[in-house]
């Protein structure tokens, strides 16, 4: 019985966090694919996740729509030098990677022939290629076969540094040496107009003689995506401090929830530059941007700018036709075959917004309106006490058939 009002719980439960929100889609002049811009407050709402979407038209059918990235962006690849690849038989394979201006990164993107194979691996550091200092250790790269061309393209994080070469050891201990094409880094431009500044959030800066630190905590009402930075300082006039962005996350680990700290970015902080960053994208409520001061004095900041990598969903829509965006948490990823029907995915198309978005409340909801005996978790609950009841019945019926014998 406890298992059973267990179960019952959890279902109401499920029912309960479901997050609904509804939005107008503003007319459109002329008929035709209308390229939707995902506002920071929808994506807050679907909780960075499109599959929550779903457009509905004045009869309440559905719309179907696709992920739109737009034209290519003027993001460009910095080549690096394979300087060396030397393998020892089922030990590791060492490949050399020349960083020969010094440059600081804190990610390569590897080229890799296709396999079914899947790699640990470890990532080193060195000035003169004779002493190696370790930056990642005992991580997994999988899935490196793609079926639409003959090589996969990956992207190595590692922490922020500026090593004259970089050495990749894959462990060939288990399987076969896999074959790396070419090494290169990205290059896009750091936080640009075509970025979208966040807002609403609150910062608290606190600094720690002892540890030699700042500690900037950044907030948001609700949990927003964040993929660039930008920090405005006054003072001092010279400076050259190391940085990186912080998360506090939790897990369970042995059973039990255990707190543990995150660090999504590491960058520098130079008064020669003008402290723009693209970051690793993470979404979140709270942050920690950490500086490291050593014994300089503190950084006085006058204002920290956030922004979000803008995305647009394609659709099809009519002129003058109302329109409603929801977002509902418990929906899946829609099927539809628009991204399959010979669109054209490099052309400019018009832009619709998105106004009116709110939340909409359990007693507004079509599913609150029914009866309680209409709704989904009624017709669960009934489940579970049937097979719950038959169970009971079926372990009596049993037990008498024991006795008998």
């Amino acid at each position: 019985m406890k298992k059973l009002i267990s179960l019952i719980s959890i279902l109401i439960a499920g029912f309960s966090f479901a997050q609904s929100y509804q939005g107008k889609i503003n007319k459109v002049p002329e008929n035709g694919l209308h390229q939707i811009l995902l506002t920071p407050e929808v994506r807050s709402a679907s909780q960075n996740n499109i599959d929550f979407l779903r457009i509905f038209d004045a009869k309440n059918n559905e719309v179907p729509y696709l992920f739109y990235e737009g034209k290519s962006s003027n993001s460009s690849f910095k080549n690096f030098t394979i300087l060396s690849k030397t393998a020892v038989p089922n030990v590791a394979t060492s490949v050399i990677i020349s960083n020969e201006n010094a440059l600081n990164i804190d990610h390569l993107t590897l080229k890799i022939a296709n396999t079914d194979v899947d790699k640990k691996y470890n990532i080193s550091g060195s000035n003169d290629q004779k002493e190696w200092f370790g930056l990642v250790g005992n991580q997994k790269v999988i899935g490196l076969n793609d079926a639409g061309e003959n090589f996969v393209e990956r992207d190595f994080a590692f922490p922020l540094n500026n090593y004259k070469f970089l050495r990749f050891d894959f462990i060939d201990k288990n399987s076969l040496p896999i074959n790396i094409l070419g090494a290169s880094l990205k290059e896009s431009h750091s936080v640009n107009q075509s970025k979208t500044e966040l807002q609403n959030f609150t910062q608290k800066i606190e600094t720690d003689k002892k540890l030699k630190q700042t500690k900037i905590t950044i907030t948001f009402p609700n949990p927003q995506m964040v993929d660039g930075i930008c920090f405005d300082i006054s003072a001092p006039s010279y400076f050259l401090r190391d940085a990186r962005i912080l998360i506090n996350k939790s897990r369970v680990y042995k059973k039990s929830n255990e707190n543990y700290i995150e660090n999504i970015s590491a960058f520098q902080l130079n008064s020669k530059s003008k402290n723009r960053f693209d970051v690793q994208s993470f979404f979140a409520k709270e942050f920690i941007i950490e500086i490291d001061n050593q014994d300089n004095p503190a950084l006085e900041i006058k204002k920290i700018n956030l922004f979000q990598s803008p995305i647009s969903i394609l659709t099809d829509l009519k002129s003058n036709e109302i329109y409603t965006l929801k977002i509902d948490s418990t929906w899946s990823a829609p099927q539809y075959d628009l991204a399959n029907s010979g669109i054209d995915f490099n052309q400019n198309y018009p832009v619709a917004t998105i106004s009116n978005l709110e939340k909409i409340e359990q007693s507004k909801s079509k599913e609150a309106e029914k009866t309680f005996w209409q709704t989904p978790l009624f017709m669960w609950i009934c489940i579970v006490l049937a097979v719950a009841i038959i169970g009971y019945f079926a372990v009596g019926l049993i037990k008498d058939m024991n006795k008998e014998n």
